[in-house]
């Protein structure tokens, strides 16, 4: 065991160790899934893909990457004393695994016209407090693991599901045992706590300026909805409500309606 947990600790140093910082601050090179923060002088403008970006009174802002995103990340900083630089960022693309998946119930694999109704206000649920635009801070903090476990599932797997293609899988599943502690891996405002057909107990945190996280399948809650949580507080437990063939958290990450990969954030993908 030590033996392996010095060899984690080996690969968690090196695969950080190749990032390095560009002009606005922000972690390269930049892949599939991830989130990136910046900071750019007081007053300047940034916009990403014809859209401005939010910044805090400080001049920090973050954007995120798609998990096809294809194309270069450009960047326009307009700046406050006249003119404007292009920051033109490579991606590096990520190769998605394809998972198999046996034995879940034919209900949640192709569920009934009866819930259809009930699964519409889910998404409807999750969609809207994904799109909040807080002030918050949190995304700023170095994010830590929510849970610690085998990873039973990686983000943007093709699925196939009792033999039937589905989309691919939006969050990093991981699978430490029924039962335990899942504790906020940045701090921020929970903003959704839902009992959902195909998520089961499902909760989603608000970190500030459109990066969210949500926690599915869990046993129970800890945090309430609208707590305010610190980076560390436990949150809930480890469990396999709604569609799930054993205990697991599904943690998902958000930046507005842009899925991301909480491993590109961890430095592990």
């Amino acid at each position: 065991m030590r033996k392996l947990l010095f060899t984690w600790i080996i690969f968690v140093s090196t695969t950080l160790s190749c990032y390095a910082e560009n002009a606005l601050g922000m972690r390269e090179p930049l892949k599939q899934g991830g989130y990136y923060v910046g900071k750019v002088s007081l007053g300047d403008k940034v916009t990403f893909h014809g859209k401005t970006v939010k910044q805090s009174p400080d001049g920090t802002f973050v954007i995120a990457l798609g998990w096809k995103y294809k194309a270069k990340a450009n960047i326009r900083v307009d700046h406050k004393a006249g003119g404007h630089t292009m920051h033109q960022l490579d991606v590096m693309p990520h190769d998605y695994e394809t998972e198999e998946i046996s034995g879940l119930p034919p209900k949640y694999v192709a569920p009934p016209k009866e819930v259809q109704a009930r699964i519409s206000k889910d998404a409807a649920d999750v969609r809207r407090v994904r799109a909040m635009d807080s002030d918050l801070q949190n995304f700023r903090e170095q994010m830590i693991w929510p849970v610690e476990g085998r990873i039973s599932g990686r983000f943007g797997s093709h699925r196939i599901l009792n033999g039937e293609p589905r989309s691919p899988h939006t969050g990093l599943d991981i699978a430490p045992g029924q039962g335990a502690l899942i504790v906020a891996p940045l701090g921020g405002k929970v903003t959704l706590l839902s009992d959902q057909y195909l998520t089961g107990n499902t909760m989603v945190i608000d970190h500030g300026h459109g990066i969210s996280s949500v926690y599915a399948h869990m046993e129970r809650a800890i945090a309430s909805e609208g707590q305010t949580v610190k980076q560390g507080d436990p949150i809930g437990t480890v469990g396999m409500s709604g569609r799930a063939t054993g205990p697991h958290l599904h943690w998902g990450m958000n930046w507005y309606g842009e899925r991301l990969n909480a491993g590109v954030a961890l430095g592990i993908e």
